[in-house]
């Protein structure tokens, strides 16, 4: 499949006229869109490719919409009819190529600035809500996919946890609204050295942005799928945040802040069965086991007894 992509990407510049050398694979994600590294004129840039035009289209559109608020890769050839964006090439410094015990402290709190930052400011937009038909469909990938085999546990058990989780969806009503990027996390930022500020952090992979809670990107980026945050460190990165908001009740956001990481987990671990069992692609089983923690820890609170009874049996049944 890759290599077949690396033909049509290389007949598609040669009939643009576009000279280039060096084109390699650099990395895919759980979807369909593939980056490469490219030369072009003794420059290294970084080639977007992406089958789905609707997606590339929501790259443009938000790029435009984050363009001098956070750091963004900047578009230099747009070739979207053909599936394809040349955009700027961030380097090697991804945090989760980089982070460690030594920096870690310093890589979040930068991460957090950035969203501090947008956070606070009023951007136009025509971004629809992450409302509540959003986030229940996105939590039922658990029931759909990670339950996949114990169908007579999964119908029953989708209907009893969305009708006790409803309640407590409602509350993130609570918390103010804001662009969210929706895949914030180690992955998807790069530290930038020669910015100033909080245009140190390099965003990618922005596309599925919605308005929503203002804790949703804190969660993704403290309670990471893919790596393990250190408590101490989640814990400093939230009241970090807080101390900037003083118009947020911290009472009010912790439980949001779960409610969000619930959600969130029971998505992922979802969307990770699912990309084994359909799509092949078996390398984020093995994030599982640190996924089934987190959502057990989160759930490990008297608030949430109705729907802990519900999903410990099915996260220890599986």
């Amino acid at each position: 499949m890759k290599n077949e992509i690396i033909k049509k990407i290389e007949s598609i510049l040669e009939k643009k006229k576009i000279s280039y050398e060096n084109l390699k694979f650099l990395a895919g994600d759980a979807s369909n869109r593939k980056y490469f590294n490219i030369k072009i004129k003794n420059k290294d840039f970084v080639l977007m490719y992406d089958d789905n035009p609707e997606s590339l289209k929501k790259f443009i559109q938000i790029s435009k919409v984050l363009l001098d608020i956070v750091t963004i890769p900047k578009i230099f050839l747009n070739f979207k009819v053909n599936d394809i964006l040349i955009i700027e090439n961030f380097g090697h410094k991804k945090f989760s190529n980089i982070i460690n015990c030594s920096n870690q402290n310093f890589l979040y709190s930068l991460a957090t600035d950035a969203l501090i930052h947008v956070h606070k400011q009023e951007i136009e937009h025509n971004l629809n809500f992450y409302d509540e038909n959003k986030f229940t469909s996105e939590s039922n990938l658990f029931f759909e996919w990670f339950l996949q085999k114990n169908e007579s546990l999964k119908d029953k058990s989708k209907i009893d946890f969305n009708n006790e989780f409803k309640a407590f969806i409602d509350l993130l009503e609570n918390i103010p609204k804001v662009f969210i990027h929706r895949d914030y996390h180690a992955d998807n930022l790069f530290f930038i050295e020669n910015r100033k500020k909080h245009f140190k952090c390099g965003w990618i992979d922005y596309q599925d942005a919605l308005v929503g809670p203002c804790a949703y990107d804190l969660v993704s980026l403290t309670q990471d799928a893919r790596i393990d945050v250190d408590t101490q460190i989640e814990r400093k990165i939230i009241n970090y945040y807080l101390k900037s908001f003083s118009n947020i009740n911290p009472t009010e956001f912790e439980i949001c802040y779960k409610i969000i990481a619930i959600q969130r987990h029971l998505k992922v671990l979802g969307i990770f069965k699912r990309l084994a069992a359909r799509d092949n692609k078996k390398n984020y089983l093995v994030h599982i086991p640190r996924v089934i923690r987190m959502l057990k820890k989160n759930l490990n609170n008297k608030e949430f007894r109705p729907i802990s009874k519900i999903l410990i049996p099915l996260l220890n049944h599986d």
